[in-house]
Formats: C-alpha cells, sequence, structure tokens
C-alpha cells in the first residue's frame, strides 16, 4: 500500500488554493482526485475511506482557522453529498475597502490574536485573523522581542520546534498525574499541536517504537536534542502518516471521553466550555453541558480553578479528580481554606 509522504500543511493549502480557484466549486470527487496530498492515494481503493476522513477533517481544521468553507448543493439532487460543491469565497476572505493598518498595528494585533486562548476566538475572530495575515500581519512576533504564542506554561516548546526543525531526537522527563516521579522519554517530535485549548508534541517513542501525543505542559526540566545513537532508530519517513493516526486517535478519544459539566451562565466557565458543548438544560440552576475531552486530569484542573462557577457532575473519575485537588488545596493551607467543601463537585444525584 502505497503511503502518503506529504505534509499535512502543504496538503491543507493545496485544498485552499483549489477551493479559491474554483469559484463554482468543486465536488469531493474532483477534489480528492486532484488535490496535492489527496490525488496520489486516491486511486488506492484500500485507502478511499480513510481519505475521505481526513478531507472532513481538513475541513473542518480550515473553518476552525476562519476559513469559510461554503457548500452548494446540487440543483438536480439536493442533499446528495457526492454531487455536492465545496468553495471558498474570495469575497468574505477580502478586508473592507479603505481599512488599512500600520506595519506595529498589525504586529499588535497579530500578537493579541496569538496570545488570545483558541477556544474564546468566535468564527469572526478566526476570519479577522487571515486576515490580517494577508495584509501582512503573520511577520514573526519574535523580532518585536515579545513572544506572544507561547507563554511561560510552555517552555520546552522553543528546543520542540527545533528538534523538529532540525530531525533530531529529544529528551525530557514527562510527568504523568498517577505517578510521583517523572518518566524520562526519548522521542522524535514531529508536530506540535493545539488541542482542546492545550499544546501537546506529536512524536516518535524511539523505545516503544509507536507515536504518542505529549502535554507539553507535564514536560519537567529542560528539552535536550540529539542525533540518534549509532544503530539507532532514525526519523519515520512517514511522520505525515503518523500524525494523522495521532489525531484519528485524540478526537476518538475526545469522542469516547464525555464529562458533564454545571456552570454559571455568562461566566468565564460558561465562556471556557460552552463553545461546542451540548446544552443538557439552561435553567436557574445553572447551564449544563456536556462535551468530549482527552484529558481527564486537566480538564479537573480547569474546574477546580473556576471554583463555584464551574461544577464537575460526571464521569466519577472527573468528581474525583477535582476532590483531589481540591482536598491538596485544602492540606496545604492547613485545612483554613475550606477548599474541599466549595461547590465545584456535585453529588451522585447531579446536584450541587
Amino acid at each position: 500500500m502505497a503511503r502518503s509522504k506529504v505534509p499535512s500543511e502543504e496538503r491543507v493549502f493545496s485544498l485552499v488554493l483549489a477551493l479559491v480557484a474554483s469559484s463554482g466549486g468543486l465536488t469531493k470527487h474532483e477534489l480528492l482526485s486532484s488535490v496535492y496530498g489527496y490525488s496520489e492515494r486516491y486511486r488506492d481503493d484500500a485507502q478511499r475511506g480513510s481519505l475521505e476522513r481526513q478531507f472532513e477533517r481538513d475541513k473542518e481544521q480550515l473553518r476552525q482557522l476562519g476559513i469559510p468553507v461554503e457548500t452548494i448543493d446540487s440543483p438536480g439532487e439536493p442533499g446528495n453529498n457526492q454531487l455536492m460543491r465545496y468553495r471558498i469565497s474570495k469575497a468574505a476572505m477580502q478586508v473592507p475597502e479603505g481599512l488599512s493598518f500600520s506595519d506595529r498595528e498589525l504586529m499588535m494585533l497579530r500578537m493579541a490574536v496569538l496570545a488570545w486562548r483558541e477556544g474564546s476566538l468566535t468564527d469572526e475572530a478566526r476570519r479577522a485573523a487571515m486576515k490580517l495575515e494577508s495584509l501582512g500581519g503573520g511577520r514573526d512576533p519574535l523580532s518585536t522581542g515579545v513572544s506572544a504564542g507561547f507563554g511561560a506554561a510552555e517552555p520546552s516548546a522553543p528546543a520542540l520546534l527545533a528538534a523538529i526543525e532540525a530531525g533530531q531526537i529529544a529528551e525530557f522527563l514527562y510527568q504523568l498525574p498517577e505517578r510521583d516521579a517523572p518518566l524520562l522519554r526519548r522521542v522524535y517530535p514531529l508536530q506540535l499541536r493545539r488541542f482542546e485549548g492545550r499544546w501537546h508534541v506529536i512524536a516518535y517513542d524511539v523505545e516503544r517504537k509507536a507515536s504518542r501525543v505529549f502535554l507539553l505542559a507535564r514536560i519537567s526540566g529542560q528539552v535536550s536534542s540529539m542525533d540518534p545513537k549509532p544503530g539507532e532508530e532514525q526519523r519515520p519517513g512517514d511522520a505525515s502518516e503518523l500524525v494523522d493516526r495521532a489525531v484519528d486517535a485524540l478526537e476518538r478519544l475526545q469522542r469516547d471521553t464525555a464529562v458533564t459539566l454545571r456552570v454559571r451562565p455568562r461566566s468565564r466557565a460558561d465562556a471556557r466550555f460552552s463553545p461546542g458543548a451540548e446544552v443538557l438544560a439552561d435553567d436557574e440552576g445553572g447551564r449544563v453541558l456536556r462535551f468530549g475531552t482527552v484529558d481527564i486530569h486537566e480538564l479537573a484542573s480547569l474546574v477546580a480553578g473556576y471554583g463555584a462557577d464551574a461544577i464537575a457532575v460526571a464521569p466519577e473519575r472527573l468528581r474525583d479528580a477535582v476532590r483531589a485537588l481540591l482536598g491538596r488545596v485544602d492540606t496545604a493551607h492547613g485545612g483554613l481554606t475550606g477548599a474541599a467543601a466549595e461547590p465545584t463537585v456535585a453529588d451522585a444525584e447531579g446536584t450541587h
């Protein structure tokens, strides 16, 4: 079976070019059979299903970036997905006539976009960010002496990016929530990816000979980069495919791990958790949300941080994790905070 060696960034960029160039839109068949990154595998029937799922992910990625992918139904068979056409309207991507920014204004706006949490940006804000790129606002913000992309919470990011660029091995200590001591990991980092508002590194673990995903916030100490030892495995040639499979696994885990929270309407917790969540109830008792997550422990930390504005309802292990965090806070303050009694965990019936 042929494997795609096309980097995902090149594939998505090629898709954008095709969608912008066609004013009348293109069908899925036309896109998959002609666009660089898809066409190489389109003739392989065994890969057709995974290729179509990849196309759906790429479309969603573009929409999350603020690029409006439009769909046009077939006039003869409306609702037929095979005849549906896709396009990107040039008008929707254009900056209003007469609007201009100085270089300094563009840089400040770009830095604000980078610093803002991904989950809080509306579709309109994402489209505005893309228009800033077209005006030149995508200039490297590091040239100003200020880095808004990765804050102090991700000090490992620069070293990992350098290792990716050089194709080197990265070594670091990784702290799992359920372990007392961190583990030494030796990996080829392949891509940094933001998922659920947190930065992850998708990597190939040299010792385990498999792809792994690591949360940057759990990397402790310095990241060391180096060339492989004599006889040690080289960087995988199918990095793009490994990344795609890792993202598939993250999305499956997110779908399979449903959580329920009760949040105070119009609170910071509401703004953080509501986008993309299913609203189960919205009354005087609060807004009940259900959504998927890839990391119960990180979510528990967020819930605990919002205090009474966010209450863990289900599953039990999320409630237990929040209780444990609040208990540690209470213990650290000599039992003076009453943190363990804060209403951030619902009882078994889902009440406060």
